[in-house]
């Protein structure tokens, strides 16, 4: 009978528990609060000590990465100013970028970028009749199945390139992207599909599969105008890409893309029959980052097959081949022009030449306004990792020279 005084005793005290919680004031439910939470601390630094203090921020679209669960919220944007030797020079406003993501658990996650271009959509300005554009520049679902294997689909950006997949502006030196990224890959591309992901020590392998290019919109100038953006695209025929990059040590990324579709799309779209368009893109590039120094370069080439016919078609010279390749180089000066600074000084030097009439269809001559030597020359500024400052001057072997001021953020 002793064991029931001694329930009655137990519950009484654990019935007294709320009364004491109760009784607790504000001010001792804080100090509470702190003190636990200082203790958890030290925990946490025993067992991973604090990131530096230079350690660089996650941004942009890795940022859902570095989060256990639910929505993260990034953006880049550009404003470009150019003074165009030959005409009028122009202020824009030429990209927003909001991203979206969403980590569900440990395995899904959710990638998107809406980009807002040229400030407006409306369609008049002082140099333009066009308008800008808002558009959906990724969206996609992706699985982590494994620690090396990962699927994604939806909207995705197409694995070619240096400036596709990674096209802020903290990521180039110059104020504006290559030539050879806009005309002859053509950035920012992006397709509705289905993409695999493979990582193996130093090799990273992509490999997708999806929708392609509209051909009836190609021209003397490229492959750019094919572009369908996901707006009810043309899918008769798919297009398959595949990527494959080597890092064997953090500074030095080497790697190459190609890329296969049949852009006639069965020639069904539109009221202009054309021919089947066998279409290859393939390039190489590389990133080299050791110490002060940045070096980056590119080569892509475009094969058309049907060209002569599609020719006749249309009548746009569409060429056989085409090529485009640059080279940048840059030299980080902060270190002697301020020390301790953790900003970057690179002064820069990109040239390149593009040709997108490099071989015609016999009897069809080549443009020569399509081929273009350019080399730029100028400042980037970063006073810290996601801002920078960019000038630069442009001299064009077949076209006017232009200087270039532009303000870029990432965050």
């Amino acid at each position: 009978m002793k064991t029931l005084p001694l329930l009655l005793a137990a519950a009484a005290a654990v019935a007294a528990v709320p009364r004491a919680l109760a009784q607790e004031t504000i001010e001792q439910r804080l100090d509470r609060l702190e003190r636990e939470n200082r203790d958890f601390r030290q925990r946490l630094d025993a067992v991973a000590p604090p990131l530096a203090a230079d350690t660089p921020p996650v941004v942009g679209a890795k940022k859902v990465y570095a989060t256990d669960h639910g929505v993260s919220l990034a953006g880049y944007g550009e404003f470009l100013f150019t003074q165009n030797s030959g005409t009028t020079d122009v202020s824009d406003a030429l990209r927003t970028v909001f991203y979206v993501g969403y980590h569900f658990d440990e395995q899904w996650l959710f990638h998107s970028e809406i980009e807002i271009e040229h400030g407006t959509t409306s369609d008049a300005s002082g140099t333009t009749a066009s308008g800008g554009e808002v558009s959906l520049e990724f969206g996609y679902l992706e699985y982590l199945a494994t620690e090396t294997v990962s699927l994604r689909t939806g909207m995705v950006l197409m694995p070619v390139g240096l400036v596709n997949e990674q096209h802020e502006p903290t990521m180039f030196l110059p104020a504006v992207r290559a030539q050879t990224e806009s005309r002859i890959l053509p950035s920012t591309w992006r397709e509705i599909g289905i993409e695999v992901i493979g990582t193996f020590e130093a090799f990273e392998a992509k490999f997708f599969v999806g929708t392609g290019l509209d051909g009836e919109e190609f021209s003397a100038a490229g492959l750019r105008g094919g572009r369908q953006k996901g707006n009810r695209e043309a899918a008769d025929d798919v297009a398959t890409a595949l990527r494959l990059d080597y890092r064997p040590w953090p500074e030095l990324m080497v790697g190459a893309s190609t890329v296969y579709q049949k852009a006639g799309q069965d020639g069904l779209r539109g009221t202009t029959p054309i021919p089947e368009l066998d279409t290859v893109i393939a390039e190489a590039h590389v990133d080299y980052r050791p110490g002060p120094w940045i070096v980056r370069g590119l080569y892509a080439t475009v094969f058309s097959d049907d060209a002569a016919q599609f020719a006749v078609a249309t009548g746009r010279n569409l060429a056989e081949r085409s090529y485009g390749a640059y080279g940048e180089l840059g030299y980080d000066l902060a270190p002697w022009l301020f020390p301790g600074s953790t900003g970057q000084v690179l002064p820069f030097l990109r040239y390149e030449h593009i040709d997108t009439q490099a071989k015609m269809p016999e009897g069809i001559v080549a443009n020569e306004a399509q081929d273009s030597a350019i080399l730029t020359f100028g400042v980037h500024w970063r006073p810290r990792e996601q801002i920078v400052f960019k000038l630069d001057f442009e001299d064009w072997s077949d076209s006017f020279d232009r200087m270039n001021v532009s303000m870029g953020y990432v965050f």
